[in-house]
């Protein structure tokens, strides 16, 4: 007997589990080594739709001055904190709109945008505004969920207007102007298996009793088995663009 559709209502942005947890820290881990290839430390990064700041605060630590821009006025107040405990900068945080984003044009080195793009109706000019910041040769680090097909309701309660394919994540970051775009596919085997089998049970088991209290690990998995999770995920960064099935993309590029 199948179960009764989920019942999905907005909930406030920095509410999602997926902020914390396992999946969210494999993903990083993925950004950062990512990033020792395409960037020097040293300059200035961007970490465009940060959230709690768990990124900004590795770029900082990784030897960047950081800017940090967040949609959220409460996540922007949150930033400032973290960064302000950050190794190096000066760094800052600001509260902006991904479309209009606050900072000078051609300013940065490095710019990271991760599980942005699929929350904003107009994503084409968010990527031309990554594009705007980025000085000549500056690189860009963009993370997105993939498989359009593979929208469910977790996507819908997430705010996501869409998943994307490869080719589509290509073209937009082509169409805004951006250079030697190289996207590949991450998540594969375990990644979605967890998705579905874990997060996606445990997020729905919290809804179902009426928790508002998400902010938490992921979907409420924690401790011990958080940290077993966060070692089976890493078995999939050997398939890391070799084999469909993605859970998401990572793509690269650079302001020519």
């Amino acid at each position: 007997m199948s179960r009764p559709p989920v019942h999905v209502e907005a909930h406030a942005w920095g509410d999602a589990p997926d902020l914390y947890g396992p999946r969210h820290d494999y993903r990083e881990s993925l950004v950062m080594r990512r990033v020792r290839r395409i960037a020097v430390p040293g300059g200035r990064a961007l970490d465009a739709g940060a959230g709690a700041g768990s990124l900004a605060a590795k770029l900082a630590t990784a030897g960047f001055r950081v800017t940090a821009v967040d949609g959220s006025a409460a996540f922007a107040g949150r930033l400032a904190a973290v960064l302000a405990a950050a190794p190096g900068g000066p760094h800052e945080a600001l509260h902006g709109d991904m479309t209009a984003l606050p900072v000078p044009g051609a300013a940065l080195d490095l710019v990271t945008c991760c599980e942005v793009l699929e929350h904003l109706e107009d994503d084409a000019a968010a990527a031309r505004e990554l594009f705007r910041v980025l000085r000549p040769g500056g690189a860009l680090l963009v993370t997105v969920p993939a498989g359009p097909g593979r929208m469910d309701w977790t996507d819908a309660w997430a705010g996501h207007f869409r998943r994307y394919d490869a080719a589509g994540l290509r073209r937009l970051l082509g169409d805004a102007g951006f250079g030697a775009v190289d996207v590949r596919g991450w998540g594969f085997p375990f990644t979605g298996l967890y998705h579905r089998h874990v997060y996606s049970r445990l997020l729905r088991r919290r809804l179902d009793r009426g928790d508002a209290g998400l902010g938490g690990a992921a979907g409420g998995a924690t401790g011990a088995a958080a940290r077993v999770l966060r070692g089976v995920l890493e078995l999939d960064t050997p398939f890391t663009g070799r084999f469909p099935g993605w859970f998401g993309l990572i793509a690269t590029a650079r302001r020519p």
